[in-house]
């Protein structure tokens, strides 16, 4: 994400993140898909992560929704709400990545799925892609 767009950077990151969690979210359901003999504890863990992911979707969709209504003014209060919600995503992600790494390691039913383990290996690729845009918003953030 550029961060050429002065107080337009706020919106796209909350643009960014909203597609990002839902992505994660979906990402969720495709490995319980393509693995159907997945641990039970490893089911369990990511139809979790699909519910606290599609909450927190829908939370940045509130924040959105709040901007538009507004005709987008960005108070230095919104700019930390904006800031707390995009750090909240940022641990997310980080927390999944660790999770799908972790499940990669440990999970027989993946160790014998290719097609998993290339699957896994592209989704945690996104989601540190998405860490990158939301460290760096955080990064612009701070030094404003």
């Amino acid at each position: 994400m550029q961060f050429c767009y002065g107080d337009k950077n706020h919106i796209r990151i909350l643009k960014e993140a909203e597609f990002w969690k839902r992505q994660e979210a979906e990402h969720t359901v495709v490995i319980r898909k393509i693995v159907q003999d997945l641990e039970e504890k490893f089911t369990e863990k990511l139809d979790e992560y699909q519910k606290i992911l599609s909450a927190t979707e829908a939370t940045i969709l509130q924040y959105i929704e709040t901007l538009n209504r507004s005709g987008y003014v960005i108070t230095s209060e919104l700019v930390q709400k904006i800031a707390n919600i995009i750090e909240i995503t940022l641990r997310q992600s980080q927390t999944f990545v660790n999770f799908l790494n972790c499940m990669a390691k440990e999970s027989a039913a993946v160790a014998n799925n290719l097609t998993a383990s290339v699957v896994i290996n592209h989704i945690v690729r996104e989601s540190e892609y998405y860490i990158g845009i939301a460290k760096a918003y955080l990064s612009h953030v701070a030094y404003r």
